[in-house]
Parts: C-alpha cells; sequence; structure tokens
C-alpha cells in the first residue's frame, strides 16, 4: 500500500519517463508528434471506404445515418479500443526490455506500466481531435455531449492500466505470452462492438456481449460523441469503480511478483 501512495511523489520520475517514451516513439520522423493526428486521419478515411461505402454497414442509431455517420462512429469506437490494445500489446515485454532497471532495488519499476498507460493516453486523446474538426465539417458543429468524453477515457484507462499491470509481471515468467495477446486482442476487437451495434448481436449470446465493459464503452461513445445522445451514467460509473478495483487488484500483483523478476531475467 505504502508503494502505491508513493506514485505521487514520483510524478518527476514519471514525468521523464513519459517525455523519453515519446521521444523514442517520434524519433527520426519529419511530423513527429504529428503522426498522432495524420495516422488518425487516414484511418478514418479507409475505414470510412471499406465499410460505409463497400460494405455498407450502418448503426442504425439514426435514420437519416449516413456513410460519413458510420465513419465517423467507427473511429470513435476505434479510439478507444486502440488505446487499451496499445497497452496490451506492450505490457508483456515492458519489464523484460528494462533489466538494467530490474537488477535495481531502489528503482520504482511499477512507474513503467503507468508510464505506458499515461503514453497511450496522450495519443489516444490527440486521436480525438479528428473527430472533433470532422465532426464540425459534417454535421456543422460538435454535439454538446461531447464534453463526456471524459466518462469514456477515463474507464478505459484504468482497465488498460489493470491489465497492464498484470501482462507486465506475467511476462517476465511466461514469455509466450507476448505472442499470445496480439490474437487475443484481434479476437476482443470482433468482440467488442467497434464495427457493429450490440443489438444485432443474437439474443442468445448478447447478455455475454454485455459483460465485456469495451463493448458497453464503445457503444455508449459512439451514440454520446457522435449522435448527441445522453450517457447512460449508471453503467459507466459502475465500469469505472470495477476498473479502479481492477488496476488496484493489478498493482498489489505486480508488487507481489517483483521481488522475483530479477532471477528470472
Amino acid at each position: 500500500m505504502k508503494t502505491l501512495l508513493d506514485l505521487p511523489k514520483r510524478h518527476y520520475l514519471i514525468r521523464q519517463y513519459l517525455n523519453r517514451q515519446i521521444n523514442v516513439r517520434y524519433k527520426g520522423r519529419a511530423l513527429g508528434v504529428f503522426w498522432s493526428l495524420v495516422s488518425p486521419l487516414l484511418m478514418l478515411l479507409v475505414y470510412t471506404f471499406v465499410f460505409g461505402t463497400v460494405l455498407h454497414s450502418r448503426y442504425g442509431i439514426s435514420k437519416t445515418e449516413t456513410t460519413l455517420d458510420y465513419g465517423l462512429a467507427l473511429f470513435c469506437g476505434l479510439n478507444l479500443f486502440n488505446f487499451w490494445a496499445e497497452v496490451m500489446v506492450h505490457s508483456p515485454s515492458l519489464i523484460l526490455s528494462q533489466p538494467n532497471l530490474v537488477k535495481k532495488v531502489v528503482f520504482p519499476l511499477e512507474i513503467l506500466p503507468l508510464v505506458n498507460v499515461l503514453d497511450a493516453l496522450l495519443h489516444c486523446v490527440l486521436a480525438f481531435v479528428p473527430l472533433f474538426f470532422a465532426l464540425i465539417f459534417v454535421h456543422g458543429g460538435v454535439p454538446w455531449s461531447f464534453c463526456f468524453l471524459p466518462l469514456f477515457v477515463v474507464p478505459t484507462m484504468l482497465i488498460a492500466l489493470g491489465f497492464g499491470l498484470f501482462l507486465s509481471a506475467i511476462g517476465v515468467f511466461v514469455r509466450d505470452v507476448q505472442n499470445f495477446v496480439p490474437t487475443a486482442v484481434m479476437v476482443l476487437m470482433f468482440g467488442s462492438a467497434v464495427f457493429y451495434p450490440l443489438a444485432f448481436v443474437p439474443d442468445w449470446i448478447r447478455a455475454w456481449f454485455s459483460l465485456n465493459p469495451l463493448a458497453v464503452l464503445i457503444e455508449n461513445a459512439r451514440k454520446t460523441l457522435v449522435w448527441g445522445m445522453s450517457p447512460d451514467i449508471g453503467p459507466l460509473l459502475l465500469i469505472t469503480v470495477l476498473g479502479l478495483g481492477f488496476a488496484i487488484i493489478g498493482f498489489f500483483f505486480f508488487e507481489k511478483s517483483r521481488p522475483a523478476f530479477a532471477d528470472v531475467i
């Protein structure tokens, strides 16, 4: 518990490693951090064309839904899912890639999963900037409900942090996790209602899909951020509380596993 409470005191070290990770990500790239805007914009165009124009997919939320509306809603859900997925994919090798830090008894290794999440969070928030301006271009303005964006980003961050802590610790002992996670992420992408509404899922299995917190977050996010509907506050608050609990449990699991890291690495 003491180590968890000490995290705010290590804000300088966290900032330093966050800056370092951001610099490594964009080292040698002419556009630098602007890739966080360019890349989502390109993907927005691709997804809109493939799923909206070629496959004629729709969410059925509005009777006047257009191809561009579908593209924007798809992009919104993918931003949240990619935030979580990026943390998942990088976490299993997070501690393994820092053997020198593992052998430093005084170094707070718990900040590495946290920095990994903060890095992904920064690029998730930046990725919503193109959506903001695309809504102005397509609808002539941004719905007032866009102010609820933190209600979707915060629980996603907590869930990602929990998974990041678990996977970064397990990845030290079970190296196969690095190969398993990308496949699991792909499967979960199709099970998180990214490309379709939960209403399209057959009745006999829809309840199981609804247990996926990412599916609930994504379903609510596109209705709220793209179509301006009021969010379902109850489920969002419940997921936030559960996400916080999951992150705390993940932190204690990481701390219990940490003494054995040096022996394995």
